[in-house]
């Protein structure tokens, strides 16, 4: 049986496609990535289906379509071949994409198809880690480079959330002076770092990519790398508020990895796809 985001039937007209992207094969320490999707759509239908900041269903303005969870070769070329074609029949269809991963290489497989319809493509990435290393383990494609491999493809780029990295990649934002937001700087002047963000929004098509490890391990636990001192639910609405308020065209949300007998992590990550839909939902609607 086919699981679908809420637990309700696909939607015959609906403008928000759901992509399951089980993708583990460059994980570098904690596995389960490859769980994620099939356990964030599993407790999705303990979600309250109305949304009180809206006061919107957005299963009833805007519709949800949930692909079937594929399975992915393990070949990270192959892999990505995969889930860039789902996203290219989404486009076509005239979806609004969700990616739910998955380690964060999946963003590659989504950008190769966005970048051929977009031409004013930006990533908005909220992340613990810049994801900017030239290669790791050996590998030049991998959770680890993703923001990398986005940056050389010549697409802005604003990470948001930092607050640990290599010196490899300190040295390549010193050099390049690559555009982010450390997590202090939202804590020490959020008038400031919100005024940067909505400037790089302004213009633009934006692509919104979301490693759950932004979080503070304390509301989100299941990750592979949980880092201290993330983002806080009401700190992530506000940016999420003023994202959708430009043009957003697609998302990821990655980096989830299911703690046996806690999920509060799958739970946070649907309440997250709710959240942006509700918002969504309430932009179609005043259009």
């Amino acid at each position: 049986m086919k699981l679908t985001f809420l637990g309700l039937p696909d939607h015959p007209q609906a403008k928000v496609a759901l992509i399951p992207a089980p993708l583990e094969i460059t994980t570098s320490w904690q596995k389960g990535t490859k769980e994620a999707p099939t356990e964030i759509l599993k407790v999705s239908p303990n979600l309250e289906f109305f949304d009180e900041e809206t006061e919107l269903e957005p299963q009833e303005v805007l519709g949800f379509f949930t692909f079937p969870v594929p399975e992915l070769p393990f070949d990270i070329d192959m892999a990505l071949d995969v889930i860039s074609k789902i996203v290219r029949e989404t486009l076509e269809e005239k979806r609004f994409p969700i990616l739910i991963g998955g380690e964060h290489t999946v963003t590659l497989g989504s950008i190769k198809s966005l970048k051929e319809v977009y031409k004013n493509l930006k990533i908005l990435h909220l992340d613990a880690h810049l994801d900017l290393r030239d290669e790791y383990l050996g590998c030049k494609f991998s959770h680890a480079t993703v923001v990398r491999r986005i940056y050389e493809m010549g697409i802005p780029v604003l990470s948001v959330g930092v607050r640990t990295l290599s010196k490899e990649e300190y040295e390549f934002i010193k050099k390049t002076n690559f555009s982010l937001l450390w997590m202090r700087d939202l804590r020490e002047n959020w008038d400031r770092s919100f005024k940067i963000i909505e400037d790089f929004l302004k213009e633009g098509e934006i692509y919104l990519s979301l490693d759950m490890d932004v979080f503070d391990p304390s509301i989100a636990p299941g990750v592979g790398t949980p880092e201290p001192g993330g983002m806080s639910w009401y700190e992530f609405l506000q940016i999420i508020k003023l994202v959708v308020r430009y043009n957003l065209i697609g998302m990821d949300i990655v980096e989830t990895k299911p703690i046996a007998g806690n999920a509060i992590t799958e739970y946070l990550a649907a309440k997250i796809i709710f959240k942006i839909s509700s918002y969504l939902a309430k932009k179609y609607e005043t259009s």
